[in-house]
């Protein structure tokens, strides 16, 4: 019996873009509501801040769960029970190498503490005036150099590195993972999105945990993702769906591919569904 569904959000549950508010498509939504009315739990394991999880939960109509910017944060019944932010020194190392001139064009990195962003402190950012027309991207002016180096301000919970060029991510990938991969486990999380992830701590990590406390064992759980970041969410769990937009090299490490979160879904109510036919008969 599943009893745990695990979703990514971006590229997985909800939509790129909300359509009259909504952030969950007709289909999705329907689909979660009939897993949750036969006794499932759900829970998000997303990039993005946990406290994105209040705005679905007011569209969804009930409460859940969720593992914030890839694990650096777990919720559970509306506390933080985790918060597993890098050393304050390990990440000055990356701040103070990514701000050399030679990086300028290519990429912009931000902190993430459990409130603010944080931009690096370049003279010209290309990205920050595009992230300060979303709302939901709160942006201190304090740059990550000054926040880090003010012992008074709290630690950085994540750090992001943005590519200017998609066509280079990988190319990036590979040559961050050179300068700091003894320091963070580094993956793209989009398609110009790069995480510095504290080594072990990861969408995987977070699954378990909730999993751990609710009481569920590893083959009771599904999770559903897209990217480099939920691989291992697909390593945490029996049942795990990939989306057919993925990329092959993500895809391979699922269970099954899938259109969509309802699709998911409906493959999960049938197997429940033979479970208690086989347990009555």
């Amino acid at each position: 019996m599943i009893k745990l569904l695990v979703t990514d959000l971006d590229g997985t549950f909800i939509m790129p873009q909300p359509v009259d508010g909504n952030y969950v498509c007709d289909a999705n939504k329907e689909a979660l509501h009939r897993f949750i009315a036969q006794g499932g739990r759900f829970a998000t394991a997303s990039g993005r801040h946990h406290d994105f999880s209040y705005v679905l939960m007011e569209e969804l109509g009930f409460k859940f769960d969720s593992i914030g910017i890839n694990a650096c944060t777990i919720v559970k019944d509306d506390c933080l029970i985790e918060h597993n932010h890098p050393a304050r020194h390990i990440v000055r190392i990356v701040a103070e190498e990514l701000i050399k001139p030679e990086y300028d064009d290519e990429l912009e990195v931000i902190g993430t503490d459990l409130s603010h962003n944080y931009f690096l402190g370049r003279k010209d950012s290309w990205l920050k005036q595009k992230f300060m027309k979303n709302p939901n991207h709160r942006i201190s002016d304090m740059t990550l150099l000054e926040h880090i180096n003010d012992r008074t301000k709290p630690d950085i919970t994540s750090l992001h590195v943005n590519v200017k060029d998609p066509e280079k991510l990988h190319e990036w990938i590979g040559r961050l993972r050179e300068m700091f991969d003894r320091y963070y486990d580094i993956y793209a999380s989009g398609s110009v999105n790069i995480e510095f992830m504290r080594p072990g701590i990861n969408k995987g990590h977070g699954v378990r945990r909730l999993a751990e406390m609710y009481g569920i064992d590893e083959h009771e759980v599904a999770v559903c993702g897209d990217n480099q970041n939920d691989i291992s969410m697909f390593f945490a769990a029996k049942y795990s769906y990939c989306m057919s937009t993925a990329t092959p090299q993500v895809q391979k490490y699922a269970t099954k591919v899938v259109d969509s979160v309802a699709e998911a879904l409906e493959d999960i109510l049938r197997i429940n569904e033979l479970e208690r036919a086989s347990r009555a008969f």
